[in-house]
């Protein structure tokens, strides 16, 4: 394609109200160059950058994280996925948490999910042969963790939306 062509970004995304309801927020932008050019145009920012971002450079996969001397345990991390369409390139993206937080959160997820089905088969039982159903305690204690684990993640979120906004920023710069 042609690089003298003017690059046109356009974000999909969900209403507002449905956007903070995401613990990794998602976007989705078509650009009118090839994902060739997508992926020289990052790699020749990350060079340009002071070191604030790294990134990794695969393929069809472009990893962003904030340099390691400015993380802190919320910092987030934006992967890219780029294809190509009849018009140029779209880049889908995602901003989370470090692969190690987000692997904690989803361990923690699946434990209460686990807990909560567990007391309530416990509780059914109890239940069907006519004793006290103490295993029914067991849900509103896995919803109350579950909650208060997502209230966890979403303040994590809110502390690291400056760094969401530098990453989103040099994208927008990278791609111009």
């Amino acid at each position: 394609m042609d690089s003298t062509r003017k690059t046109t970004i356009q974000f999909k995304r969900k209403t507002k109200a449905m956007a903070k309801l995401q613990i990794r927020p998602r976007f989705q932008m078509s650009v009118s160059l090839s994902p060739e050019e997508v992926r020289t145009r990052i790699h020749n920012e990350l060079g340009k950058t002071q070191k604030s971002i790294t990134g990794k450079l695969l393929t069809d996969f472009i990893l962003l994280n904030i340099a390691e001397e400015q993380q802190h345990y919320w910092s987030p991390e934006l992967s890219l996925e780029i294809k190509e369409q009849p018009e140029g390139s779209l880049i889908k993206g995602i901003f989370g948490p470090k692969s190690a937080v987000w692997t904690m959160f989803a361990s923690f997820y699946a434990l209460n999910l686990f807990i909560g089905v567990i007391g309530a088969m416990f509780g059914i039982s109890q239940w069907m042969i006519d004793q006290y159903s103490y295993g029914f305690w067991a849900i509103p204690v896995s919803l109350l963790l579950f909650f208060s684990a997502y209230g966890i993640a979403y303040a994590g979120q809110k502390l690291a939306h400056e760094e969401i906004v530098l990453l989103q920023a040099f994208l927008k710069n990278a791609l111009k």
